[in-house]
């Protein structure tokens, strides 16, 4: 058979053509790519309730499709919605105190100047703008006049950022919808393009990835809300204003290596100046073991019983994805780490595949 002269030529071009192709999709989605990676995640994390969903739901797709992304939207949007109203109590309390000192003037708390290395110029501060009538509005019509412009910038910049972020959620929601609705339809293409194209090393790596990715989901949200709970009691029983907002802030710092401890600290030096040394070494201590319990022990427990990974391969996992790729690196580091596994099971028995492969060609 006569070799075709422009086979090379054909293949450069249809492989060009590929990429051509993938690189516009990619910048076409780009604007979308993380609601997809989370609308992915979270419904891979839902599927069992969705086929459940599904079983009583017989024959309606679309419907149980509804009632799934309901309760994910129920589960993701309720307990931001009450942190919000939490924060807004706490902010309306601030301000009240703000309007109070401007009116009539405050006196700095006795122990505010004994917090060790600011305490003089917290006091010094506090003397400044809170103790005298009409200063906090002399303060803020000169910073308002002088500086307008950028406090608007700075205000645009955080309600874009809000907006962004919400825009996010409510358009992971959206596609979510779909994902659940044509999730069977979506995994058989995906399964027999794999198939295709990797043939019998498709299989392990897709078996592992569900388990894996439910098993991170489940190291961060069950054990961030605990986290967020327990630590917002700690602080209302010692006596800290703010509870919840300081509890929630604390659990979501937490994710930052040794940030929240940092926090413990501050708010514990705050309350042993002020007297109350008891309840400042109990939120530190407690809040101390609860936080190294649930970052360092539960969650990679939690992670690792869903990957069967190593301890220490969770750690560096749940960390390292962190680091690198932020909150969703969370998830999607310990996944990285699972396909790494299997890679390594894969090449420690590449061997036996090729021997096997030998023997089945000879007997054919």
């Amino acid at each position: 058979m006569k070799a075709d002269p422009l086979r090379q030529p054909k293949l450069l071009v249809s492989t060009l053509f590929t990429i051509v192709i993938l690189a516009a999709a990619l910048l076409v989605l780009s604007p979308f790519i993380l609601s997809l990676v989370w609308a992915a995640i979270i419904a891979i994390t839902f599927w069992p309730f969705h086929q459940w969903m599904m079983f009583r739901i017989t024959n309606r797709p679309g419907t149980a499709a509804v009632f799934s992304t309901f309760l994910v939207a129920i589960l993701l949007v309720g307990p931001m919605i009450g942190l919000l109203l939490f924060a807004i109590f706490d902010i309306i309390s601030f301000t009240n105190f703000l309007a109070l000192a401007d009116r009539i003037g405050v006196p700095p708390p006795i122990w505010l100047k004994d917090i060790p290395g600011v305490g003089a110029f917290l006091n010094a501060s506090w003397q400044q703008y809170l103790a005298k009538p009409d200063q906090l509005s002399l303060v803020f019509r000169h910073t308002l006049i002088d500086q307008l412009g950028e406090v608007r910038s700075a205000a645009q910049s955080v309600l874009a950022d809000i907006l962004e972020r919400v825009a996010t959620l409510f358009f992971a929601l959206w596609v979510l919808f779909f994902f659940f609705r044509d999730g069977p339809v979506l995994s058989n293409t995906v399964n027999r393009i794999g198939s295709d194209w990797l043939g019998r090393r498709w299989q392990p790596y897709t078996a592992l990835l569900p388990s894996a990715m439910r098993a991170s989901v489940n190291g961060l949200v069950i054990v961030w809300f605990a986290e967020a709970v327990l630590l917002s009691c700690l602080y209302a029983f010692c006596g800290v204003p703010g509870a919840v907002f300081l509890g929630t802030l604390t659990a979501v710092l937490a994710f930052i290596p040794m940030a929240a401890p940092a926090v413990l600290a501050i708010v514990g030096v705050l309350l042993f100046t002020s007297g109350a040394s008891v309840a400042a070494i109990t939120l530190f201590s407690l809040g101390a073991v609860l936080i190294f319990l649930a970052d360092y022990l539960v969650r990679p427990l939690l992670i690792q019983d869903g990957t069967h990974l190593p301890f220490l391969a969770v750690l560096f996992g749940v960390f390292g994805g962190v680091v690198t790729l932020g909150i969703v690196g969370l998830i999607i580091g310990p996944v990285i780490l699972v396909l790494l596994d299997v890679f390594f099971d894969e090449a420690s028995h590449l061997e036996q595949i090729e021997l096997q492969s030998q023997q089945t060609s000879d007997a054919n």
